[in-house]
């Protein structure tokens, strides 16, 4: 009975201690966000926007929230809606200025630091894992993103959770049960909905467990496939009503990214190697020289003392399962993380857990190597990760910095002064010139909806085109003297028209760090421009009827109008409008077109294909209605009904899109032998539509 209290009270006393190592490094953390934290850039701020978005979705700061599970689901087009859930959450606790919301990091923070406890003391006992604590909690790289608003610290809370209980669960010896099962599958599920990047360290771990269940009993198989099906089910709702934005969104982030800023061929040796000398920078240069040198010296010993031929199998015995789980974990997701076209010294997060255990492993050795040859007892290694920390270049993060008090935040009286000239609950979109870390559209946008606000901040230059629409229909502007930051010269082309034109005043200069300033203006006493784009979507929708012509048409003009309106006002109007005149008359065609685009427009595939339907009786000889309702079917994953539409429509009026549209809905339902004709005619729609497009441009 005794044995058993002295086991439990030195249990509480490591827990106690893992909790006190937290509350240290939150301390450190919120010094940082209270006197040293900055205005919320371009990802920061995008990532603080969907916090908010989902708490008001949920109505934690009040309002109606969403009203439906695709209105939520809006909220969260390109990125997992799960960490936004969460740090909605502690906004609304917390407050919703970037300091306040930054809680969700320390929250997050805690729960990276528990886990790896546990993984410590799973793999090697209460020394281990105080390394491995110790090295999380005063790794400049994890104290950098406890200090930054992005979304690198819940993956990695994530990830470990997710690869300490996988692991635990298919680890024979220990390993099997139900309970383990349903934590694991909890954990991949939660890593998947926080970012896609996740699946650098979930597809093969996997698929180690794949390979693994071939030598496992019924059970192991079963329980991994309702693992498999769970965190299938689990990303289907947010996966199957964002596809389409998130296939594209993620091109754009891996690969157009990746050519736009010139990163190195995945093939190359540059680019093979690209993360390694990050490694210094994210544990300290104490830490990674103390940790690595204890690893080879754990190598040379080990191959000195093991004589036999070494065989695939003793790395799966019960005894080494556990580091043949992390070893491989390591190596395919760093190698996966290699290959992928974008770098950034983020996005090899996933990995840090797993270097942390192989770091804290060279700890140990030294531990004990000292303990064992100079009866020196090693606690004394427990400081060198603190030690490291106060010599890395952490530190220079408070020292090159002025105090709160001094600093001087332009955005936040840019939108106090929109606000002021507001009445109660006005919805006002920014026009923002600019784009710098400073003032940009997200953080404009962030600010101007903090306190239950309704200031959004879109940005528009990047075209000619867009010059006219500004003078004609904007309200508020912000631009920028000196150095405009990501702009390109049509921008500047739209900075002199507007200040050329006497259609704007100056309301105020605001200085700048750097030589110039940000300046806001407001329209001048004469009227603002009705904005009747209602009227114009009514004509843009019935352009439909032309096809790829009315449709580059389309686009053209609501991309510009999203961004002068970004409360997509006219919606409503329009809707509210084609209903009343479809109540009287069902047949309207005009009506049913401004619908089925409503729809389009609002991600409601479904919907649309509704009132297509009714477009394609009233207008049996144009293609297009039909077209368009095979399109929305793909989108809303049902290419059986999509094949059947645009084979029957071709049928009608054969046309190069529908061909194109038959034969590929058609493979998209399993039907391959169509895979000959689909090589035919969708190049040759392809082209078709080119061709009709280039006649716009001339």
């Amino acid at each position: 009975m005794l044995i058993k209290k002295n086991i439990n009270h030195a249990k509480y006393i490591f827990w106690i201690s893992v909790l006190f190592i937290w509350i240290i490094t939150t301390v450190a953390d919120r010094i940082w966000w209270n006197f040293y934290s900055n205005t919320p850039s371009w990802d920061q701020a995008d990532y603080l926007n969907s916090a908010l978005d989902h708490a008001r979705a949920l109505s934690f700061l009040g309002g109606d929230g969403a009203s439906s599970l695709s209105s939520f689901l809006d909220k969260s087009p390109k990125i997992p809606p799960l960490a936004s859930i969460i740090n909605g959450a502690v906004i609304a606790f917390a407050g919703d200025a970037p300091h306040e919301a930054a809680w969700s990091l320390s929250l997050w923070n805690g729960f990276f630091i528990f886990n790896i406890a546990s993984w410590g003391l799973y793999l090697r006992g209460k020394k281990f894992s105080f390394f491995c604590v110790l090295i999380s909690s005063f790794s400049p790289f994890l104290f950098h993103l406890r200090t930054d608003y992005v979304l690198e610290l819940p993956l990695i809370s994530a990830i470990t959770f997710y690869l300490f209980h996988l692991g635990r669960w298919s680890d024979k010896s220990i390993g099997g049960k139900w309970i383990q099962l349903i934590i694991a599958s909890f954990a991949c599920a939660s890593s998947l909905l926080i970012k896609q990047s996740s699946l650098l360290v979930i597809i093969p771990s996997l698929l180690f467990i794949f390979i693994l269940s071939f030598k496992r009993d019924k059970k192991f198989r079963f329980q991994f496939f309702c693992l498999f099906l769970i965190n299938l089910l689990a990303i289907l709702p947010w996966f199957y009503h964002n596809w389409i934005m998130i296939l594209s969104g993620t091109y754009r982030a891996v690969f157009e990214s990746a050519a736009i800023e010139g990163d190195p061929s995945i093939l190359g040796f540059k680019s093979i190697f690209w993360y390694f000398p990050y490694l210094d920078n994210q544990f300290g240069s104490i830490v990674f020289f103390s940790g690595f040198s204890g690893i080879i010296f754990t190598f040379i010993t080990y191959a000195r003392s093991y004589r036999s031929p070494v065989r695939l199998a003793v790395f799966f015995n019960k005894k080494n399962y556990k580091w043949t789980w992390i070893y491989f974990n390591l190596l395919t997701s760093w190698t996966f993380t290699t290959f992928i076209p974008n770098k950034d010294e983020r996005y090899i997060s996933c990995t840090i857990p797993l270097i942390i255990l192989l770091l804290a492993i060279g700890f140990s050795k030294w531990s004990d190597w000292l303990d064992t040859y100079f009866k020196f007892k090693s606690y004394g290694l427990l400081l060198i990760p603190p030690l490291g920390f106060l010599f890395s270049n952490s530190i220079n993060k408070f020292n090159n910095l002025e105090n709160i008090s001094s600093k001087y935040y332009p955005v936040k009286d840019i939108i106090s002064i929109v606000r002021s000239d507001q009445t109660f609950d006005e919805k006002q979109t920014v026009i923002v010139v600019p784009s710098t870390p400073t003032i940009n559209q997200h953080n404009v946008s962030y600010f101007g909806r903090m306190q239950g606000g309704n200031i959004l901040g879109r940005q528009l230059g990047q075209s000619l085109v867009h010059i006219e629409p500004v003078l004609k229909y904007s309200n508020w502007i912000i631009l920028a003297e000196g150095d405009q930051g990501s702009v390109s010269s049509n921008s500047l082309s739209l900075d002199k028209s507007i200040r050329d034109s006497s259609l704007f005043i100056k309301v105020r200069e605001f200085p700048r760090k750097k030589e110039g300033s940000y300046s806001l203006w407001k329209r001048s006493a004469s009227p603002l421009n009705q904005n009747d784009f209602h009227h114009r979507f009514i004509e843009l929708a019935n352009g439909m009827e032309q096809g790829p012509l009315g449709i580059k048409l389309i686009f053209d003009e609501i991309e510009i109008e999203h961004m002068l309106d970004g409360h997509l006002k006219y919606q409503n109007i329009v809707r509210d409008k084609a209903l009343s005149e479809i109540s009287s008359n069902p047949p309207n065609v005009e009506s049913l077109w401004s619908l089925s685009l409503l729809e389009i427009l609002s991600n409601r595939p479904s919907k649309a294909d509704i009132y297509l339907r009714k477009l394609e009786i009233l207008l049996l000889k144009n293609p297009w209605p039909s077209a368009y309702r095979s399109i929305v079917n793909l989108a809303s994953w049902n290419p059986w009904k999509a094949t059947l539409i645009a084979d029957e429509a071709y049928k009608r009026n054969p046309n190069y899109f529908l061909k194109g549209l038959g034969d590929m809905s058609a493979i998209f339902r399993g039907a391959f032998w169509r895979l000959a004709s689909a090589l035919k005619s969708v190049p040759n729609a392809i082209e078709s539509i080119d061709e009709e497009l280039k006649t716009i441009e001339k």
